[in-house]
């Protein structure tokens, strides 16, 4: 705790306020601290009560940080948040949590910019899935997509994402390589949007990331890592690395109906600069995209306001001789 002590004075001045202190494996400890940087002052953001008798900022900020530690938050994402959290002011913890997310992440739906999509990410994702999510969706507004695949090689990779688009009435593009991807997004070219689906692939084979890349330069698109939550954190981080270097700037989250821990997606957004954007949270192809903006996260780590604990009543004790 000295040695936490002393670093914190060192990082923050002698102006520095305690906001919490936990103990950790180890006999190590975690103190988190800031300082004083807009009005309302700190000290009346972190120990005021509203009229109402609402949330102290102290009550706020442990709320936020358990939230974190039940989803398995690393370390370094969640000290981000939690700082940001006790700069905003809010009058419940689920409000300091969606603000802090909003601050800390980036949110951009894939669809925003018109220029066509392309899913990728290791196997059993949810590629394929999606892609018929995203066709689906652009049905519905009245768009008619086209869609490609390049996982030709996998078996039942085409019959699957086939059965779904002979519903919606929509064709199947196949390209095998960069070439073939080209000639095809070429014929493409009037179509209200594109969505690629491509093989599922080891991200940490340089063999078969360098075929991704290739597939990459075959027109201008955004590249967006379709990643199941409740993946280990660590994991998730270096997945999504090893796609960032290939120019993946987007993340789609999957599996979010049944996965009680997504610390993961929030580690491997964070390493790789990865924008949130829409996300699968039910296996329905129809209505089955989530938009995932600052809320929607905030929701799904904190689905409900936590109550306030309720403050014991003290009793008074008379001691005297027998």
């Amino acid at each position: 705790m000295t040695e936490a002590m002393r670093q914190i004075r060192d990082a923050l001045g002698e102006e520095a306020i305690i906001v919490s202190t936990r103990d950790g494996p180890g006999g190590s400890v975690r103190v988190t601290a800031a300082v004083e940087q807009q009005n309302p002052s700190f000290e009346d953001v972190l120990h005021g009560h509203d009229d109402g008798g609402g949330y102290s900022g102290e009550e706020i900020i442990e709320l936020v940080t358990d939230t974190l530690l039940k989803h398995r938050v690393p370390g370094t994402v969640s000290e981000r948040i939690i700082a940001t959290s006790i700069l905003q002011n809010a009058k419940d913890p689920k409000e300091a949590l969606q603000g802090a997310l909003e601050k800390t992440f980036s949110f951009l739906p894939v669809n925003r910019e018109m220029r066509p999509v392309m899913l990728v990410g290791p196997p059993g994702a949810g590629k394929t899935l999606m892609a018929a999510k995203l066709a689906a969706k652009a049905v519905m507004e009245g768009e008619r997509p086209t869609v490609i695949t390049t996982d030709i090689a996998r078996a039942g990779g085409i019959e699957q994402l086939s059965a779904f688009l002979d519903i919606l009435e929509l064709p199947l593009g196949q390209a095998e390589d960069a070439k073939t991807l080209k000639s095809v997004m070429a014929d493409a070219e009037d179509a209200s949007s594109v969505i690629i689906d491509t093989g599922g692939l080891n991200p940490f084979d340089p063999q078969e990331m360098k075929t991704l890349a290739r597939l990459m330069t075959a027109a201008e698109m955004d590249a967006a890592l379709v990643l199941p939550a409740g993946v280990d954190a660590e994991e998730s981080a270096e997945i999504a690395l090893t796609f960032e270097v290939l120019g993946v700037r987007r993340i789609i989250p999957t599996r979010l109906d049944f996965a009680r821990r997504i610390g993961g997606i929030l580690s491997a957004a964070d390493r790789g600069g990865l924008a949130f954007g829409e996300a699968s949270h039910t296996p329905q192809v129809a209505n089955g995209i989530l938009i995932l903006d600052s809320a929607a996260l905030a929701g799904l780590l904190m689905p409900h306001v936590p109550k306030k604990a309720q403050a014991k009543p003290r009793t008074k004790t008379k001691k005297g001789r027998a």
